[in-house]
C-alpha cells in the first residue's frame, strides 16, 4: 500500500474520549485532508514547465513553502482544526512529492487513506461505546 502509514495516523487521531468528539475530529479531519491535497496539487501544477535553473529555484521556493505551511498548521491548531489539518496535509504532500515528483496520485491516496483511518477510528469508537452500554447494563453477579 503506498502511503498506507496515513491510514494508523488518521484512526488514532480520530479516536476521542466520545463518539461525538470523534466524529466532530474526523470530519474535520477528512475536510482538511481535502483542502491540502487540493493545495498541494495546484502548487506542485507549478513547476510542471520548468527546465534548469528556474526548475531548481521553483522547487526550493516550493520547499520554503511547505515549511510555511507547516509552521502555519503548528501555531493554528487549536484555533481551527480543519485549517490545521490542511496545512499540514499541504506541507507534507509538497515536501513528499517534490524529491521523486508523481502524476500526482500521492494526493489522491493521503485522502483515500485518511478516509479509511478516521473510519476505522469512527468504528473503534462506536464499538467501544456499545461495549460500555452493555457493561454498565449488565446486572451485578451475586455470589
Amino acid at each position: 500500500m503506498s502511503h498506507g502509514s496515513w491510514i494508523p495516523i488518521a484512526a488514532i487521531v480520530a479516536m476521542k474520549p466520545s463518539l461525538g468528539q470523534a466524529t466532530l475530529v474526523s470530519a474535520q479531519r477528512l475536510a482538511g485532508a481535502l483542502i491540502g491535497a487540493a493545495v498541494a496539487a495546484v502548487l506542485l501544477l507549478v513547476p510542471a514547465s520548468e527546465h534548469g535553473l528556474r526548475l531548481f529555484a521553483v522547487q526550493r521556493g516550493l520547499e520554503v513553502v511547505a515549511l510555511v505551511l507547516l509552521m502555519q498548521g503548528a501555531g493554528i491548531r487549536f484555533w481551527n482544526y480543519t485549517l490545521y489539518s490542511a496545512a499540514i496535509a499541504a506541507g507534507a504532500l509538497i515536501l513528499v512529492d517534490l524529491p521523486q515528483p508523481s502524476d500526482y496520485a500521492a494526493e489522491g491516496y493521503r485522502v483515500l487513506w485518511t478516509l479509511c483511518g478516521v473510519g476505522i477510528g469512527l468504528l473503534v469508537m462506536l464499538l467501544a461505546g456499545l461495549l460500555a452500554k452493555r457493561t454498565a447494563e449488565a446486572p451485578p453477579r451475586t455470589a
